[in-house]
């Protein structure tokens, strides 16, 4: 009833949901979107152009006003009318021409032209234009803009004011559309007459702006269809595009509109203004896919919207079946709890059960004792006559690094991923079982079939060795206890297991021990070596490390072949032997090293190996010999530093010598002389002279004593022996040294 209620609420849901979306959008499709498009489209682009219009018109009569203040400047005048015209004259008109052409942005040139010497008289923006290079002027003939000189040579057939668009050659591969205000002389008669032009660049009546719909196409045209201006590469200057606009439909409305049609095979939108005093029009040509696009848009908006609601509407229902599910769930999850719980404390208590008879020899603790049949029994194992039994254990080498940088779970999945390679390299000819000793090991109880088995153990175990390397990046040992085809000895297996474990410390990682290569002594036949520990103990104390080392691995190498007990128990007492001497040593000689006492608190560690043990005895050995050499050194560099200060201070004393300086010290006079010699390279003498010297070389150059008085002032007895000593070490005599 409960499932039958989930599934139906979440089937109501989804329907509803469904049914919501279709309702919204079915509700929006049937809106016509077309007509109020075109007519929004419309009335934001016919503002846009209208105020487009209303811009270029003062920009108009800007540029008329200039044109018509240039016509009127008397500078301006003189070159335009004047058969002669001074140099001055023509250099002021210039200038002022130039002026005129800063005056308002995008002027591209200015022409005058005096047609009674015939000649035009050029100012220009343009720096790229490719010309003969003339004194300032060409004649009408010869000048490089040849429709410009078309129209001054028919300047009647132009209205004056009015901008007439043109092209002109700028360089063999630009063609430039200027738009040219003309103005010539009215009132006269002949053809040839006086002209000013005013050329202005395309970006000042028509700056580049930027539309919502990037394909969209402005053009300016006049009332015979001639294009004035247009932005597209389709529509150029001058071409007419009264048939391919169906421009009659523009031509017969006086006022503004829009239309629909087919411009070369695109469905577009033409926008059209009314007529400014140029009789110019403003048109915008839009596509009409372009403007479709927010349908488009809107029509994703409404499938967006649908799935949104259907999600939520997926979602609630979800949630509600999820609530109506949570008893049955809940009780499914603590039933799975407790059975995974029950599965482990029976794994936990059989393990615990097995290792308690084997430690015990088979003994219960209710006093009833078991055999090694009924043990392989309770593993559900049987041992046949051809059949043979072997203990394995599998230990995950560098435990401790591991722990570290894994997880307790992680290296229990290593052991276990071990135990099931080497199952599955045996195959079919093995049954086993696997017990969980710790968190590093694991023994494997194996029943081999037949001496094949047998005889290749060592290869399947080298074979899971570079197996488990090569895929998780570990190293095992194994240990291995001797065959028996007697189940009662399962216990002494079990006890060669655990001799073979307690002495992993002597093998190398990766190591595989067999129990019968184990040769051990008797602990009875051990005797610790006194003398050797007193040896020891004299070179830790006098710093010397490499015989230290050496006597070491003398005493601990006797233990190899005793059992781990007799190993343990000569690490302990060299251990607190040599704490003693490190304490011994610190308080002799006022030493304190924390280096020391780190490396002496790491022996207490465990080590994976014999060779990490014996390592860390050695690194703590020769960090005693350092710490011993780094205070030898401290005590020399203080006694050198005394010498120094007693030169200083009585060097003036002729009575200073180097018995006295050892006396003052406190030590002999060899020993001084010698350790002095060894730390600076130099003899106490040498030192003295040479401090008496430095002084002497100060009073010659900065006194006026005579050589006499400044010899006993340096420690000298008599001026004789400061003459020949000064001159030996200076290669002048005073006096000379006291001239230069």
């Amino acid at each position: 009833m409960e499932e039958s209620k989930v599934y139906l609420k979440v089937s109501v849901s989804v329907i509803v949901c469904v049914v919501i979306a279709i309702f919204i959008t079915s509700s929006i499709l049937y809106v016509n979107f077309q007509s109020i498009l075109m007519k929004h489209e419309y009335e934001i682009n016919l503002e846009k152009m209208e105020s487009e219009e209303e811009q270029r018109l003062q920009l108009a009569n800007i540029a008329l006003n200039t044109l018509y203040q240039i016509y009127n400047d008397i500078s301006v005048t003189k070159l335009l009318t004047y058969e002669a015209v001074s140099s001055i004259d023509e250099s002021a008109a210039f200038l002022q021409l130039r002026h005129f052409l800063v005056t308002i942005p995008n002027v591209d040139s200015i022409y005058v032209y005096n047609g009674k010497k015939d000649r035009i008289y050029n100012v220009s923006n343009e720096n790229e234009l490719i010309r003969p290079w003339k004194a300032d002027y060409y004649t009408n003939a010869d000048f490089y803009d040849t429709s410009a000189a078309a129209m001054i040579e028919n300047c009647t057939d132009y209205v004056p004011f009015i901008m007439v668009p043109r092209y002109y050659q700028v360089n063999q591969q630009t063609i430039k559309c200027v738009y040219t205000y003309i103005m010539y002389d009215i009132f006269k008669n002949s053809k040839k007459r006086n002209v000013i032009m005013l050329n202005l660049e395309s970006e000042y009546l028509f700056p580049v702006k930027r539309t919502e719909y990037p394909g969209t196409v402005s053009l300016v045209v006049d009332g015979s269809g001639k294009v004035i201006y247009s932005n597209s590469g389709n529509f150029k200057v001058l071409d007419n595009v009264k048939e391919q606009l169906d421009y009659d439909n523009v031509l017969s409305k006086k006022k503004s509109g829009y239309y629909l049609t087919e411009i070369s095979g695109s469905k577009s939108v033409v926008i059209f203004t009314d007529t400014d005093k140029f009789g110019w029009r403003n048109i915008s040509i839009i596509s009409y896919n372009d403007l479709l696009s927010q349908v488009k848009k809107l029509q994703s908006v409404i499938i967006i919207i649908t799935l949104i609601i259907a999600g939520v509407g997926l979602l609630a229902a979800f949630i509600w079946s999820w609530r109506l599910a949570n008893p049955i769930r809940v009780m499914s999850k603590d039933m799975n709890i407790l059975l995974r719980e029950k599965r482990q404390a029976e794994s936990l208590t059989k393990s615990m059960r097995l290792k308690e008879l084997l430690e015990n020899n088979g003994l219960e603790n209710g006093g009833q004792r078991r055999n090694g049949a009924d043990l392989l029994s309770l593993l559900g194992l049987s041992l046949s006559k051809e059949q043979r039994l072997v203990l394995i254990c599998i230990k995950v080498d560098d435990y401790q690094y591991l722990l570290e940088t894994a997880n307790s779970q992680l290296i229990n999945a290593y052991k276990f991923a071990a135990v099931n390679i080497l199952n599955e390299l045996m195959q079919n000819s093995t049954n086993g079982y696997c017990l969980n000793m710790s968190l590093d090991k694991n023994l494997l109880f194996t029943v081999c079939d037949g001496e094949d088995t047998t005889s290749k153990l060592e290869e399947y175990l080298l074979h899971t060795q570079r197996l488990v390397q090569e895929y998780f990046q570990i190293t095992i040992s194994v240990a291995v206890s001797e065959f028996t085809d007697d189940p009662d000895k399962l216990f002494y297996q079990y006890e060669q297991i655990e001799e073979a474990l307690s002495r992993s410390i002597f093998w190398e990682k990766g190591s595989i021990v067999h129990y019968n290569h184990i040769k051990i002594k008797d602990v009875q036949n051990y005797e610790f070596p006194e003398s050797k520990e007193k040896q020891l103990m004299e070179c830790l104390t006098h710093g010397k490390a490499r015989e230290a080392e050496d006597i070491y691995l003398a005493i601990v190498r006797e233990t190899y072949s005793y059992p781990i007990v007799i190993y343990n128990m000569v690490i302990s007492r060299l251990i607190f032997m040599i704490t003693n001497a490190v304490n011994l040593i610190q308080k002799n000689s006022s030493l304190h090293s924390i280096a020391s006492s780190v490396l002496l608190m790491n022996l207490l560690q465990e080590c994976d190996t014999i060779k990490e043990r014996n390592e860390k005895f050695k690194e703590l050995f020769w960090q005693i010999q350092k710490d011993m050499e780094n205070k030898k050194k401290d005590k020399l560099s203080q006694t050198i530093t005394e010498i120094h200060l007693l030169i200083e201070k009585e060097y003036r004393n002729p009575l200073l010598s180097i018995e006295m300086l050892a006396e003052e010290i406190g030590m002999s006079t060899a020993y001084m002389c010698r350790i002095y010699k060894q730390y600076t390279g130099n003899t106490i003498n040498d030192t003295l002279l040479e401090k008496r010297m430095e002084h002497a070389r100060i009073l010659l150059t900065e006194s006026t004593f005579s050589v006499g008085e400044i010899a006993e002032k340096v420690g000298f007895n008599g001026s004789t022996y400061f003459y020949r000593v000064f001159k030996k070490l200076n290669g002048v005599t005073p006096n000379e040294y006291r001239r230069k």
